[in-house]
């Protein structure tokens, strides 16, 4: 069919590059396209067969499950990947100079909502969408999604390590890693420099509220590294603690930064 947009739910664990080798096994003919912006119209009005495959993010419909406490992981994860109709896409743009030392303050993301005509999984593995919304989101914006969603996955790995679902802590290691050691490495001060300066305040009045809310996810994250190392301390094996010691000293400095 002409100039018309599917989502495909592929194979359990299948890559990305399967997938598309496997697409273009079907369609012979097709020439793949490398990037995910929209097309152009001359690719519209081509006689050529193109196909531009991507990855979608799908958005659950019953989000208060997945926030409600007590319901078991296996049935959140369910949650998260059936019964969707929407997915969504981000595509990071930059917009006006680009800071070298700070890019947190020029980066906007153009989210594409792609809308189906049913849901996924159904009879087929693969539905038409019915409409697709652009929006973008400032840096500010996307900046308080970050710290959403990171904090969002501490806690659930935090929760798992307590009510020993995991049978393995690395996960919640690399996790508190990872967070602790990019806002030591200038994440936290990025955003300070960004979004909490006179010039940008002065600037931007109408984004009181939303520096605020950033804010308080930088605090919140503090709090929640607090408490994660502390669960942490209890199920580290012997061979961990060098790391944990050295994730506790650089969880001091991160708070310092923080002015905490």
């Amino acid at each position: 069919a002409q100039n018309k947009e599917f989502v495909c739910r592929g194979h359990d664990y299948e890559r990305l590059e399967a997938f598309q080798q496997r697409m273009l096994n079907e369609f012979p003919h097709a020439i793949a396209m490398q990037h995910a912006n929209q097309p152009d119209e001359t690719i519209f009005q081509a006689e050529a067969q193109y196909l531009q495959i991507y990855a979608v993010t799908p958005i659950p419909e019953n989000q208060e499950v997945l926030q409600r406490d007590g319901i078991p992981d296996n049935i959140k994860s369910f949650y998260k990947v059936n019964h969707i109709w929407r997915f969504r896409h981000d595509r990071p743009l930059h917009k006006g100079t680009k800071d070298k030392e700070n890019e947190f303050k020029s980066l906007w993301v153009e989210r594409t909502t792609l809308i189906l005509v049913q849901s996924l999984p159904g009879i087929s593995r693969w539905f038409e969408v019915e409409k697709r919304e652009v929006v973008e989101m400032s840096p500010l914006e996307n900046a308080i999604e970050v710290l959403e969603n990171k904090n969002q996955q501490l806690r659930t790995l935090i929760s798992q390590c307590q009510t020993r679902q995991m049978q393995n802590i690395n996960p919640l290691t690399m996790c508190l890693n990872g967070v602790i050691d990019a806002a030591v490495n200038g994440g936290v001060a990025r955003y300070q420099e960004a979004f909490f300066f006179k010039e940008y305040i002065l600037n931007h009045p109408e984004d009181g509220e939303k520096i605020t809310r950033l804010r308080e996810l930088m605090l919140e994250q503090a709090q929640i590294l607090e408490f994660g190392l502390a669960v942490h301390e209890k199920v580290v094996p012997q061979d961990m603690r060098p790391l944990h010691k050295k994730l506790v000293d650089q969880f001091f400095v991160m708070k310092s930064s923080l002015g905490i």
